[in-house]
């Protein structure tokens, strides 16, 4: 359960189609005045090394973000999102990637808050030593299934919180909407944001279908390129509460993501339940 490290698949397309719609659901929780909450449930390092062994040994930042910023998106969310990673770089290089925890400190006001929660002893290491200065965050070493519950509904009731575990555990899929069930309980109109990733067993149905029984409004993003036999053949996020009109900037960042990682092969599809806010 502690294997997992990011920095293997760091910059790669999932973590773009992520933590674009990261940076657009930020946004829309900086169009009021009042203070929110972010809260993100598998934190990471923070800030990942290009450079090092682990991105050198899969190379995926180079069919990633690396590709992104060659393709120079006309998108103004693809490329609000680019201003926030070139920002972590020296000028005209890429050699470092900011997990989801760097680019919500960036880009929250100093009245926000930013619950982190990571247990991996060496990437929980890394993140106290990246955002040591940052007096916003709060940063836990614990189970996120069992700490957020906990966590919610935070004093500013407002918020989001960012749910992407790594599934070495298939429970996972089954685990994510029972525990959302007694989250959203506490906290109903909050934000939920949930990455998973497409297989070819297609082993996140379980994780949709538990979604869907939470009956809150839910859009379902999934950005695929071309066919693969086996390993990773797309990424998948599950919005609860997506803010209004949402589905529609998202998906054309996410089109145009397809395209410039892909091109004609790239397909990004949405739908929405229920009825959006």
């Amino acid at each position: 359960m502690l294997s997992y490290q990011h920095g293997y698949h760091a910059g790669g397309f999932a973590d773009l189609h992520k933590h674009a719609a990261l940076c657009l659901l930020i946004a829309h929780l900086k169009q009021k005045t009042t203070p929110f909450c972010m809260i993100d449930c598998h934190a990471g390092r923070g800030l990942y090394d290009l450079t090092g062994e682990q991105a050198r040994r899969t190379g995926e930042w180079q069919a990633g973000i690396a590709q992104l910023v060659k393709a120079e998106p006309a998108n103004d969310v693809l490329r609000h999102y680019l201003d926030v990673v070139t920002a972590f770089n020296p000028r005209d290089s890429l050699t470092a990637y900011p997990g989801s925890p760097s680019i919500a400190a960036r880009l929250m006001s100093e009245q926000d808050r930013l619950v982190l929660i990571e247990a991996h002893p060496a990437e929980h290491e890394a993140l106290r030593r990246v955002l040591r200065h940052d007096p916003r965050t709060h940063i836990h070493k614990r189970n996120s299934f069992e700490a957020l519950p906990g966590l919610v509904p935070p004093d500013e009731r407002r918020g989001l919180v960012l749910i992407d575990p790594s599934y070495e555990l298939k429970t996972e899929y089954q685990t994510v909407p029972r525990v959302l069930a007694k989250v959203l309980r506490r906290w109903p109109s909050g934000i939920f944001t949930i990455w998973y990733p497409l297989l070819p067993d297609n082993r996140h149905q379980p994780l949709l279908a538990g979604l869907q029984t939470l009956a809150k409004p839910l859009l379902v993003a999934e950005l695929t390129g071309p066919a693969r036999d086996q390993g990773l053949r797309g990424t998948g996020l599950a919005v609860i509460n997506p803010p209004w009109q949402f589905p529609e900037t998202f998906g054309k960042a996410g089109a145009e993501l397809g395209r410039c990682l892909f091109g004609a092969k790239g397909k990004h599809v949405q739908r929405v339940t229920g009825q959006t806010p």
